[in-house]
């Protein structure tokens, strides 16, 4: 782990010049990516999950779309294929051998090549999406999103802004 930056008074006390890059705010613009229907029930519930985690975080923006969702299929995938498996890590199948004796073989379930298969995208794809302890702290929140007539619907300010606006039109000043 990196040691902690010195601050401008530890730097100014020894005479150093930081070499620390300072934070800068990502240059893109938020926003809510576009929910895509081709999506499974367990896709999309996996999709909005994840939304609201990088909404909450202030760092998704419509360009996830893709991203997001392949994510989410591989994560249903890789679900169904889990539930298959469930407890049967060996799979028996009766081969027949040159002298056409029948002999019971045990192998491994072939499903088990799926699963980790879609373990390793869904970490690299997290990774890609900051969903990760380490990516997390890497991902720059966006920009807000502008709005002319005041915030996004959804959001927390439009909320509080509208229940002002109740409050208001009531003259005894409790809420409606």
């Amino acid at each position: 782990m990196p040691r902690q930056p010195k601050t401008q008074h530890e730097n100014w006390l020894k005479g150093t010049v930081s070499q620390a890059k300072p934070s800068s705010p990502s240059h893109f613009q938020g926003g809510r990516p576009v929910f895509p229907k081709h999506l499974s029930k367990v896709a999309k519930q996996e999709f909005k999950r994840c939304v609201q985690l990088l909404e909450v975080r202030g760092t998704v923006t419509p360009a996830d779309t893709v991203i997001l969702a392949v994510y989410s299929e591989v994560y249903a995938r890789w679900q169904q294929a889990k539930r298959e498996i469930g407890d049967s890590l060996m799979l028996e199948t009766t081969l027949l051998d040159s002298h056409g004796v029948a002999r019971i073989v045990r192998r491994l379930n072939p499903l088990l090549k799926t699963v980790e298969t879609c373990e390793s995208k869904m970490i690299s794809l997290a990774k890609s999406l900051g969903l990760t302890p380490v990516d997390r702290e890497k991902a720059k929140p966006t920009q807000p999103h502008e709005a002319a007539d005041g915030p996004l619907p959804g959001t927390v300010d439009f909320i509080l802004q509208e229940h002002a606006k109740k409050i208001a039109q009531n003259n005894d000043g409790m809420p409606a």
